[in-house]
Formats: C-alpha cells, sequence, structure tokens
C-alpha cells in the first residue's frame, strides 16, 4: 500500500511549537483549534483543512470541543508516489511567505466528512485495488479544495520563472551528497542571488536551509524505521562529521539522535 498515515483522534491535546518529518494535511471534523504556524496565528474551526509541510514550525491548542480530526502524515520521501498530479501536490509544498495554511470547507463539510472517513476506512482494510481508491479519493479531497482557494495551490508569485519543482525533486534525490548553490544556480543559468530569492519566494526557506532540513527529516525517518548507527545516518543524509550532525539534530529537535530513537521505540510499545 501508499506509505502514509490516516489518524482520527477526539483526544483534546496541545502541541508545543514543532516540526516533524511528515507532509501533514488536518482536517477538523468538530470543535476548534487556535494554530500557531511560522510565527502567524490561525483559528482553525470545523470542517477546516491546514496544509503543512515538514519545515513549518507550528504548535496547537484546542479551543472549542469535543476536537475531532483526522490527520493525514505522508512521508517526504513518498509525497510524489502519493499523487502523480504536481499541481494538486503544489499545495503542500510551495509554502511562501505568505502562504495561508488554512482552507475552510464551507457548505461542502459534509462531503469533506465523508471522503476522511471513507479514506481511514480504505486505508484501514486494505484489500486489492485500495492505493488506486485512496489515489481517487485524494484526487477528489485536493481538487475540491483547488477549487476553493486555488491561490494556495500555486506558489504566491505565480511560479517562478525558474522550475522550482524540479529542483525540489532534485535536492530531495541528493540530499547525501555535498550542496553547492553556486552549481545549482549554474546549471539553471542564473546567479546564486537570483535563484535564492525564487526559491524563498515560492518556499519560504533558502536553498541551504531547504537541504538542511531535509537531511534531518530523512534522519528522523531512519531513526524511526530502522536500526542503521547514528554514523551511517549521518553519512546518508549529508553529514560526514557525525558532531556536526548531533549539534544540527539537538538544535532542532532539542534531543540527540539517539534518544530521539529511544522514544520512539517507547511510544511502539
Amino acid at each position: 500500500m501508499i506509505a502514509f498515515e490516516i489518524k482520527y483522534s477526539e483526544e483534546p491535546i496541545s502541541h508545543g511549537m514543532h516540526t516533524h518529518a511528515y507532509y501533514e494535511l488536518l482536517y477538523v471534523l468538530s470543535g476548534e483549534v487556535n494554530m500557531i504556524i511560522r510565527g502567524k496565528e490561525y483559528l482553525c474551526g470545523s470542517g477546516s483543512l491546514v496544509f503543512l509541510n515538514p519545515f513549518d514550525e507550528h504548535a496547537s491548542k484546542p479551543t472549542a470541543l469535543p476536537y475531532k480530526r483526522y490527520y493525514l502524515l505522508i512521508p517526504q520521501t513518498q509525497l510524489k508516489a502519493f499523487h502523480n498530479d504536481v499541481l494538486l501536490l503544489s499545495v503542500f509544498r510551495f509554502h511562501g511567505e505568505q502562504f495561508p495554511y488554512v482552507i475552510q470547507a464551507g457548505d461542502s463539510k459534509p462531503w469533506f466528512d465523508q471522503l476522511f472517513s471513507m479514506l481511514r476506512t480504505i486505508h484501514q482494510k486494505g484489500g486489492q485495488y485500495a492505493d488506486t481508491r485512496i489515489e481517487a479519493l485524494m484526487t477528489l479531497i485536493l481538487t475540491d479544495a483547488q477549487a476553493r482557494r486555488p491561490d494556495m495551490f500555486l506558489p504566491s508569485n505565480q511560479l517562478s520563472f525558474l522550475p522550482i519543482q524540479d529542483i525540489l525533486n532534485e535536492l530531495d534525490v541528493s540530499l547525501d551528497k555535498p550542496f553547492s548553490l553556486e552549481q545549482l544556480a549554474k546549471k539553471y543559468h542564473v546567479s546564486p542571488n537570483c535563484l535564492s530569492v525564487h526559491f524563498r519566494r515560492s518556499i519560504g526557506l533558502s536553498p541551504m536551509q531547504y537541504v538542511t532540513q531535509s537531511r534531518l527529516a530523512r534522519a528522523q525517518m531512519l531513526l524511526s524505521h530502522s536500526e542503521i548507527p547514528v554514523t551511517g545516518i549521518a553519512q546518508q543524509c549529508g553529514f560526514p562529521d557525525v558532531s556536526n550532525f548531533v549539534r544540527r539534530f539537538r538544535s532542532q529537535f532539542h534531543c540527540t539522535p539517539l534518544q530521539f530513537r529511544r522514544q520512539k521505540k517507547e511510544d511502539r510499545v
């Protein structure tokens, strides 16, 4: 089956400021939650769809109960396999400086309620053609969301003249290799400054920040789902110096890689 998770919860849990290694789509079934995303506050009531990427620092606090929600988690490495439409997937990736994050279902809420319920049921049961049915449901969810807020499915500047999607894909498959802004800019026939400006406008991060955050997100995935030693994970994620890897990981996630792995194992028990 497609590698992703969809969960349902009614627990009125607050979360402090954090990031995670997944693309996330939160759907508020009932209640209300106050979210702070990249320093801005959003009040997300019943029928809200919230799109987050792995680099969007965010916190949440329920403000009206019962707070019932679905949340869809897509590993960073699986986004392209999850759906084959680049435009529809752009709502997860192109989070420029003015990205609004929240779409209101409005009078389409009963329809979205049904779609998310069916998505969770199919994911739980699996079976023949489950992947096909999941992709069909995601097409309905994303196309209906796009119809309500088409501005969220394109960069805020209506697409850069640079092929940002291609650049992102190139960076994603070469995280274990040294990064050079100069070489990347040369490949696309622009100056390093020009590339950085257009990249940040579309993504909300500089190219180097995107690479660093992607490497740390990949490290989280490997620590959670493999027994590869920390030194091996550091190398696979583009950190030839393991002490530098541990320092950056601790700075981002407030724990060492080994502490993170230990906590994930305890959570599964």
